[in-house]
């Protein structure tokens, strides 16, 4: 089954952005083109924000202007209790908003783990 909805524990991980995001998009010809990222969390509208330097003039903008769907993976290793994973996995309809210099990803669907 497919979540839209961030879960409460989600939530709280968004709320304390860390580390880098990868985004992927695909080029007209369906190639893809994955990148690492800035990101934080809107929670007025339940987005995410992807940041960087000078967003609006990049490959990955360009690519959302013809194929507005992206893919984002936040992920990482808790050290502390020896191999234990962490994952949050996004996919959704995707746009530049000029206002924030930001791509901004509405989920479609969610996924996570060890979050």
């Amino acid at each position: 089954m497919t979540r839209t909805m961030f879960t409460e524990a989600e939530h709280a991980f968004l709320a304390a952005p860390r580390g880098l995001a990868r985004v992927a998009t695909v080029d007209s010809t369906g190639m893809p083109h994955v990148v690492p990222t800035g990101w934080s969390f809107d929670a007025a509208s339940g987005d995410l924000l992807l940041t960087g330097r000078d967003v609006g003039s990049t490959q990955r903008v360009k690519h959302l202007r013809a194929q507005p769907r992206a893919a984002v993976v936040i992920d990482g290793v808790d050290d502390a209790r020896g191999w234990n994973p962490w994952a949050l996995v996004v996919r959704g309809t995707a746009c530049y908003d000029d206002t924030a210099d930001a791509i901004r990803v509405t989920p479609v669907s969610i996924i996570s783990w060890g979050i």
